[in-house]
C-alpha cells in the first residue's frame, strides 16, 4: 500500500511539473546593475542568438546557455525603463523564457517560432519610438527653444 501511495504521489508531482514547466537553473549569472552593462549584454547575446542559422541540438544548447545572461539584461530593462519600451521588454521577457525552455528541451519547431517573435520584438525595441518614450516639451519650453533658434539666426545674419 505504501509503494502505491509513493508511486501515485511521484506521478502527481511529475504531472504538476509538466503542466507548469519551470526551467532548470544550470548556470548562475550575476545580476546586471547598470544600463551600460544591460545594453552590452543585450546586444551581445542577441547577436549570438541571431548568428545561429541552423537549429540542432548543439545550437539549441548554445541558445539555452545564452538566455541566462539575456534574461538578466531584460530584467534590468524591465525594472528601469518606462513607457512603450517597458511594455516591449516585458513581452520580450515572456518570449525569452519560452526560448529558454524550448532550447533546453530541443523543441526545434517551437524554438524557431519564438526566435522569430523575439527578433521582431528586438527590432521594435531598438527602432520604434513611441511618444511615451520621448519627453514632451511644454509650451514654454517650445517657445524658449523657438526664440533661441530665432536669436541665433538673427545674430548670424548681422
Amino acid at each position: 500500500m505504501n509503494k502505491i501511495l509513493i508511486i501515485t504521489f511521484a506521478s502527481l508531482l511529475s504531472l504538476v511539473s509538466i503542466a507548469g514547466e519551470k526551467p532548470i537553473q544550470h548556470l548562475k549569472v550575476t545580476d546586471i546593475t547598470s544600463m551600460q552593462d544591460a545594453k552590452e549584454v543585450f546586444l551581445a547575446t542577441t547577436a549570438d542568438i541571431q548568428s545561429k542559422k541552423t537549429l540542432n541540438a548543439q545550437s539549441a544548447h548554445e541558445i539555452h546557455m545564452i538566455t541566462y545572461s539575456l534574461e538578466k539584461s531584460i530584467a534590468y530593462f524591465a525594472e528601469t525603463l518606462i513607457g512603450n519600451k517597458k511594455v516591449i521588454v516585458e513581452n520580450m521577457a515572456v518570449i525569452v523564457e519560452e526560448i529558454h525552455l524550448n532550447s533546453e528541451n530541443n523543441r526545434f519547431a517551437k524554438l524557431k517560432k519564438y526566435l522569430a517573435t523575439y527578433n521582431k520584438l528586438v527590432d521594435k525595441f531598438l527602432f520604434d519610438f513611441a511618444p511615451s518614450d520621448l519627453k514632451t516639451l511644454t509650451e514654454s519650453e517650445i517657445k524658449a527653444l523657438t526664440e533661441s533658434i530665432g536669436n541665433k539666426s538673427s545674430a548670424e545674419n548681422d
